[in-house]
């Protein structure tokens, strides 16, 4: 629809972009990091594992210069390598993943970003509107984000870019609770989400059933990233939503109960594979900077 662009189709386009898959590899690779009790990691490891998942050694190090540049990597150089750790908001979004906390309790207002950009500057409209939903915020109509919390922090960086002519303003929106539920219902697209969890739950037990004990190797990390790595990004959709703003039968606890099954599964047999990968990378750089 020509004024809206809905936004589980924002995500689900940039879902299916093949930049957007790679984005997704590297904060799962730090999910195991994290379960290894490592904050950051080399770039020779990145660059080694990153290839299991699919990628070539040229594309790998293409993707950590682009985070690094963008902000979504940091790096500190050691010797002849980089340790690279998750930076600015693509940290904070891979925290909210991991944690999975509820929303707080529905306060009576949403915050709000009424943000008008002129036609010829689209493209920070559409950059805006992403860093949004990235950030937490639901689209409730053209130019109107909304979140149950003020998460205007997390804009800063895109805001920073903003050109003279867009006019972007913040404030808040009172609701009753029915009105709430149907404009959360909406800018979340929750419907839409609800039958994206089902199917999620549907693909980890069919994983589960299979009850095996997976090898420590580039294959079982694969096999964990493909089967994770879009499911995890899709429960930070709705994180922070309030538990009275949910549909009935709400499939988002539930999933993560199943996702916690599934990486005790395959979890193990990861941070295995990434300890053997450290020391095999740890005497040899790939160079060009990036570690």
């Amino acid at each position: 629809m020509i004024g809206r662009t809905n936004v589980s189709e924002s995500v689900a386009s940039e879902r299916s972009d093949g930049r957007g898959r790679s984005l997704r590899l590297v904060p799962f690779l730090f999910g195991v990091a994290l379960a290894a009790g490592r904050t950051e990691l080399p770039g020779t490891a990145l660059v080694t594992m990153l290839g299991d998942l699919g990628l070539t050694g040229s594309a790998a190090r293409g993707l950590l210069a682009r985070m690094t540049r963008d902000g979504q990597l940091a790096g500190t150089r050691r010797g002849r390598t980089v340790d690279y750790r998750l930076a600015g908001p693509f940290a904070e979004a891979f925290h909210r993943i991991r944690t999975g906390a509820a929303g707080a309790d529905w306060q009576g207002h949403f915050h709000a970003v009424l943000y008008q950009v002129p036609e010829r500057h689209r493209p920070f409209r559409d950059q805006l509107r992403r860093a949004g939903v990235f950030a937490g915020y639901g689209l409730l109509q053209q130019g109107v984000l909304i979140s149950p919390s003020d998460r205007r922090d997390r804009l800063a960086a895109t805001l920073e870019k903003a050109p003279a002519a867009a006019q972007v303003h913040f404030g808040t929106l009172q609701m009753a609770i029915d009105d709430a539920r149907r404009a959360a219902a909406t800018a979340w697209d929750l419907a839409a989400l609800e039958h994206t969890y089902r199917g999620h739950l549907a693909t980890l037990r069919r994983a589960l059933a299979r009850r095996s004990t997976p090898p420590p190797n580039g294959t079982t990390l694969r096999r964990f990233a493909d089967t994770t790595s879009a499911i995890l990004v899709d429960t930070l959709r709705a994180s922070g939503l309030p538990p009275q703003l949910a549909p009935d039968q709400w499939s988002l606890p539930e999933l993560r109960h199943v996702i916690e099954d599934f990486e005790r599964m395959y979890l193990a047999a990861s941070v295995r594979y990434l300890r053997d990968v450290l020391p095999a990378t740890g005497r040899t750089s790939y160079g060009h900077g990036a570690g």
